[in-house]
């Protein structure tokens, strides 16, 4: 009888219906001790097992469908009916099924069980699925972000890199189709000074004026070059030729200065700015 049957499954080409049987008392590998548990076997190629199964299991959800809709028609019962129903309504049972469709998702070609397919432990198991789904997309979401973070933070230190040395690094990160940027270098301006800018005995006010001459040589110098690069927007390149104007004049003022001491002291004036003049020698 079906409300007798326990599971209905196959594995490769193994059909096995387990029933509960209380007249035998067999040893059952499930409970490891003495039940009432029968399996019932054949055998067959694959497919035929298969189809076989699909049959049963449909012929057993027709009884269970059966039996609702007999549920629900009003009649008169008595009393030993209504705690027969009762008593089957309260113990355990595995032999609910879902639909085909949903059977087909859950089983694998290979094999299958009425368990897995609609019992209260696949109920669970569904449940549990879904918990351990839901907390594995968080802790994808969260090393996303934080693989973004790292991807950012590569991104500006190859920009760094390529600054310096004016070619974008291979370990730089790129999108599906995207273009390593243009990153133009830094242009240097360190310069070394003179070794006799210390101050002298023989007159520390023109060597000082000679010192300021010097480094104010090397500002303009390095001015020049900055106004002189190339790939400058029209802002910025105007900016630098007008530092670069300034620093000449200021130079010349040194000059000056140095040529009236020098004059002063009764000492011939030079001539050391040989710079073009502001606007000269830059593209």
């Amino acid at each position: 009888q079906w409300k007798q049957l326990e599971n209905l499954y196959f594995r490769e080409k193994k059909f096995a219906v387990e029933v509960h049987d209380p007249r035998r008392i067999s040893v059952s590998r499930r409970t490891f001790g003495q039940s009432g548990l029968v399996v019932q076997t054949w055998y067959a190629n694959t497919s035929l097992i298969k189809s076989i199964w699909v049959m049963a299991i449909s012929q057993h959800q027709f009884y269970l469908d059966r039996k609702q809709s007999k549920a629900k028609i009003p009649s008169a019962r008595s009393l030993d009916d209504i705690a027969m129903d009762l008593t089957e309504m309260g113990t355990p049972k595995v032999s609910k099924l879902v639909t085909l469709e949903a059977k087909n998702q859950l089983i694998m070609a290979s094999n299958g069980s009425l368990i897995s397919s609609g019992s209260q432990d696949s109920e669970v198991s569904e449940e549990q699925k879904k918990e351990k789904i839901m907390e594995l997309k968080k802790k994808e979401k969260l090393l996303q972000e934080k693989l973004l973070q790292k991807v950012e933070e590569l991104k500006k230190i190859c920009l760094r890199e390529a600054e310096l040395t004016g070619k974008m690094p291979k370990e730089y990160p790129l999108g599906a189709g995207e273009e390593p940027p243009q990153v133009r270098r830094r242009v240097g301006t360190a310069f070394k000074l003179d070794d006799n800018l210390l101050p002298s005995e023989e007159d520390p006010t023109l060597q000082d004026l000679e010192s300021n001459f010097i480094i104010h040589q090397k500002l303009v110098e390095a001015a020049k070059k900055l106004a002189s690069e190339p790939d400058l927007c029209k802002n910025v390149k105007k900016k630098r030729k007008q530092e670069y104007a300034d620093a000449v004049k200021k130079l010349q003022e040194i000059e000056n200065s140095i040529n009236e001491y020098r004059i002063k002291c009764g000492k011939k004036p030079t001539q050391k700015s040989t710079l073009a003049l502001p606007g000269e020698g830059i593209p």
